[in-house]
């Protein structure tokens, strides 16, 4: 069967969506025995350098060159192994991924399917495929979407994070119209949560206004999450009983989230 493909989003920096893919993709592999191929779809190159830390930078093969008409790459010479068991990646390809993006829009067609086309090459051989997106809502994004079975929105209880998922609903909306109809929103993950009385009150505007689900409990605020996936460690094995109960956490939003795309199929 072809893998399940879930685009990590938001348009905004800083909300913790690398933090989730990596953390989502550890829960798939550790509890649901997945394999899993991560596409690093940011320039930053972050999950590169969580996952396949030997990858970073400009390489012969990456992401970029994928999307790069002119390079006429494979995806399948693009991958390489992570540092977990079950899990390969696709490296970013750093200031040439940027480059490859700002290429695809000049393309007269079909730019907005260059992911998918690439991603159909390999989908047999995963069961799910994590597509970590930039913040931006420029090419990138939309091609993640395009790939997609399903959008994870990842986001935090303030005024600003809330307020621009506006702007990623709205685009997610031009996908589902024009390249995509079958994308769906599996869910949102609400990350660097702390226990006030004003984050209790966006978590609550959040959960009353927005029609995808929201994925309870949210994630609290630590530098220790932070410092497991800058090394590349697993919460599962960061050896603290928190870091255990989140990979918990994490394992059931996986859950949840792959519920909701199969119902939603």
């Amino acid at each position: 069967m072809a893998a399940t493909i879930l685009a990590i989003a938001n348009q905004k920096g800083g909300v913790g969506k690398t933090t989730s893919t990596i953390n989502l993709t550890r829960a798939a592999v550790t509890a649901l025995g997945l394999r899993v191929l991560v596409v690093d779809a940011d320039p930053q190159g972050n999950a590169t350098k969580s996952l396949a830390p030997e990858y970073q930078g400009s390489l012969d093969q990456s992401l970029a060159t994928v999307l790069d008409k002119t390079k006429n790459a494979t995806i399948v010479e693009a991958i390489v192994p992570g540092e977990w068991t079950g899990v390969d990646v696709v490296p970013a390809g750093s200031d040439a991924l940027a480059d490859a993006a700002q290429n695809l829009v000049t393309m007269k067609a079909g730019r907005e399917s260059r992911l998918k086309r690439a991603l159909a090459e390999v989908e047999d051989k995963y069961d799910l495929i994590v597509i970590d997106c930039p913040p931006s809502l420029d090419q990138l994004p939309i091609n993640a979407f395009t790939a997609a079975h399903a959008v994870v929105i990842v986001t935090e209880p303030s005024q600003f994070a809330l307020d621009g998922l506006a702007r990623l609903l709205d685009t997610i909306e031009i996908v589902q119209e024009y390249t995509n109809p079958q994308l769906v929103i599996a869910g949102a993950i609400i990350n660097g949560y702390q226990r006030t009385n004003r984050m209790d009150r966006w978590c609550n505007d959040l959960r009353e206004s927005f029609e995808a689900p929201v994925l309870d409990p949210p994630i609290q605020r630590a530098t220790w999450i932070a410092e497991a996936t800058e090394a590349g460690c697993g919460l599962d094995v960061w050896n603290t009983p928190k870091a255990s109960n989140l990979h918990r956490t994490y394992v059931e939003h996986l859950g949840n989230i792959l519920d909701n795309v199969r119902k939603a199929s």
